[in-house]
């Protein structure tokens, strides 16, 4: 009876670890990088560095990006009387074709000479795998940018309009530059009319 109840709780021991190994999945790297990623984004913000926060985001779109205006309408407060106390990644999950990602981020903040009691605040930072040098919904194809309507062509003010048909008015990508982890910006921190 004894060797029974040994066996009984090795298998038990065995078949939970397997099911928290499979539910919360360390070893996925892109869930780690995320998170890596979410967690040293949101220290930048707690200490004002919109430089590197920026810098989270793709070279192609990185013009766009106003952190310090984002937390601004966000809070409804400047930046720097707004109180990040601390910071917890709460969830990340990657989709099933690897290419996008989105972290749950719990924030305590405290809006300086406004509020008594910090509040909590949950976040939503999205991700997106792409390219580093093609824009979004495009990739390195041939050493071209190219999306599903053919190659992507720069703008107006980037190329001549003289050489609308040369390859100079294409983006021109490395096809040997591996994907990666880029803040999405538009489902982040822009506003945007869903009409």
């Amino acid at each position: 009876m004894r060797r029974y109840t040994i066996v009984t709780i090795i298998a038990l021991v065995a078949v939970t670890v397997g099911g928290v190994l499979y539910v919360t999945e360390p070893f996925n790297q892109d869930r780690r990088i995320v998170r890596e990623l979410s967690s040293s984004f949101m220290e930048d913000i707690q200490f004002k560095d919109f430089r590197s926060s920026a810098l989270y985001h793709h070279e192609l779109e990185q013009d766009r990006v106003d952190i310090g205006r984002s937390i601004e309408s966000l809070f409804k407060v400047r930046p720097e009387m707004l109180d990040i106390l601390d910071f917890r990644i709460v969830r990340s999950e990657v989709d099933s074709t690897n290419r996008r990602a989105r972290v749950l981020v719990n924030t305590r903040v405290k809006r300086l000479n406004l509020d008594d009691d910090p509040e909590e605040v949950e976040l939503h930072l999205f991700w997106i795998r792409r390219h580093p040098q093609c824009p979004l919904g495009a990739d390195c194809v041939d050493g071209q940018c190219e999306d599903e309507r053919g190659p992507v062509r720069l703008d107006e003010e980037e190329a001549d309009a003289d050489d609308e048909d040369s390859e100079a008015s294409i983006y021109q990508c490395d096809p040997d530059l591996e994907h990666a982890w880029f803040m999405n910006l538009d489902s982040t921190l822009e506003r945007r009319d869903y009409r």
